[in-house]
């Protein structure tokens, strides 16, 4: 799919791993289900720009998708935020599909052959 995946165990990767485990663990105690999702590899398989080309670029992409009501002055990683719940949206409607071995944990990504905006059909 071509689309670059960082190693959990790399450096920086590594504290993020173990804060997403914990939060993992506490909304799965609270009975939410929880998916991981990669912000970047979506917005590479919707076409939109990742946040390194520019805000602007990403909140422009994401706009395209008819996601309504973006705030101005939003980081990077709330941009990345408002991606991964909008592919957790396609996973609700079935565009979307686990990557990954299903008794390690799945990343969920966009279903590139189902149409990527939810309204349509």
């Amino acid at each position: 799919m071509k689309i670059r995946f960082f190693p959990i165990t790399l450096g920086p990767m590594r504290s993020l791993t173990v804060r997403g485990m914990s939060l993992k663990n506490q909304l799965d105690s609270e009975g939410f289900e929880v998916i991981e999702v990669y912000p970047g590899a979506a917005q590479d398989m919707l076409g939109i720009p990742r946040k390194q080309v520019g805000l602007g670029c990403l909140m422009n992409g994401l706009s395209k998708l008819e996601i309504k009501e973006i705030p101005s002055g939003v980081t990077g990683d709330e941009l990345d935020a408002i991606t991964a719940a909008y592919v957790g949206l396609l996973v609700l409607l079935g565009k979307a599909k686990g990557l990954g071995d299903p008794d390690e944990g799945l990343i969920y990504v966009p279903d590139v052959w189902e149409s990527h905006k939810p309204h349509s059909r």
